[in-house]
């Protein structure tokens, strides 16, 4: 199959997808089954290659992803997307075991709390306690045996899951921890004033993410709340940079999320930040999660695991 032809398939699929989004019979757990299924345009880019432990972490459920043969001493937190409100093991669980296997990390996947049941701030809260439990944590190791150190720590994590990446990274920051050693954003939500210029140039393109949404999850995702929409953990595009870890940006230029990985990446980089910014023509919103079935896919992946290498 050709790279053309396979993304034809995987647009098709999103076209089914945002269909039956927009059913009146389409409410909060029809949704979650959806986007539990965002991966699955093709049987085989829903098979686990590594088989996920289960393990508790604080009150949340955490699942340990260890390529064959690995030590644990590098780890990574990997948060997954789904717009806040939605996301889970079954989604996420073929991707992460590949990209456990690229980068050559032991990953730790976090179910963190979802809005509207709990909005901002209770699912970053969760994702730094994964963080600081990861630390110490190796996926060997029992509750009675002696934490074990982490040599590597990383963080990763794709829409939603890379907002709350970045969101963590300034929180890790301001809390003065030990930050991580390099970090990953695959199409992040780094602006929730939806003030981005790709909003406008690729709304015809995008075949996933409505901009004239965006407004509505974030008063959703701050209900409760004083933070206003340009508060840093919320929308990190407005935060002090400035001590960020070597960090890379991923994302397909077929997004209205474009210009939130493009400016977040320009004023890292003026923050003196060390960027990695890696853009793919045509590709849409987390298209990494099509792998293999999409060869772009697959060799964004691939570029994932040189940098975390590196």
């Amino acid at each position: 199959m050709t790279k053309t032809t396979a993304l034809n398939a995987v647009l098709t699929h999103f076209k089914r997808l945002t269909f039956e989004f927009s059913q009146p019979s389409c409410d909060l757990n029809r949704r979650r089954e959806l986007l539990d299924g965002y991966f699955s345009v093709f049987p085989e880019v829903m098979e686990v290659t590594i088989q996920p432990k289960e393990v508790m972490v604080g009150e949340r459920a955490g699942y340990w992803f260890v390529p064959e043969d690995h030590d644990g001493q590098r780890r990574m937190l990997y948060i997954h997307g789904g717009s806040w409100m939605s996301g889970s093991i079954k989604g996420w669980a073929a991707f992460v075991a590949r990209l456990a296997q690229a980068c050559d990390c032991a990953i730790l996947f976090i179910d963190y709390s979802l809005m509207p049941e709990s909005p901002f701030p209770a699912g970053l809260n969760d994702c730094l306690d994964a963080y600081e439990w990861l630390m110490e944590n190796s996926p060997y190791q029992n509750n009675f045996e002696q934490k074990t150190k982490a040599k590597k720590v990383f963080i990763a994590g794709d829409s939603a899951g890379g907002n709350l990446t970045l969101a963590c990274l300034l929180a890790i920051k301001e809390r003065q921890w030990v930050q991580s050693d390099a970090a990953l954003a695959i199409s992040p939500c780094t602006d929730f004033t939806a003030n981005g210029e790709s909003m406008l140039s690729r709304k015809d393109q995008d075949p996933i993410i409505n901009p004239l949404g965006i407004p509505l999850l974030a008063q959703a995702y701050l209900k409760n709340s004083n933070e206003a929409v340009t508060y840093p953990l919320v929308s990190p595009l407005f935060g002090d940079l400035a001590g960020l870890p070597r960090l890379m940006l991923q994302t397909g230029e077929a997004e209205v999320l474009l210009d939130d990985t493009l400016r977040f990446a320009e004023k890292a980089k003026q923050a003196g930040v060390d960027v990695l910014l890696d853009t793919w023509p045509d590709m849409p919103h987390v298209f990494q999660g099509f792998a293999p079935f999409l060869p772009q896919a697959s060799e964004a992946i691939e570029r994932i695991g040189k940098f975390f290498k590196s």
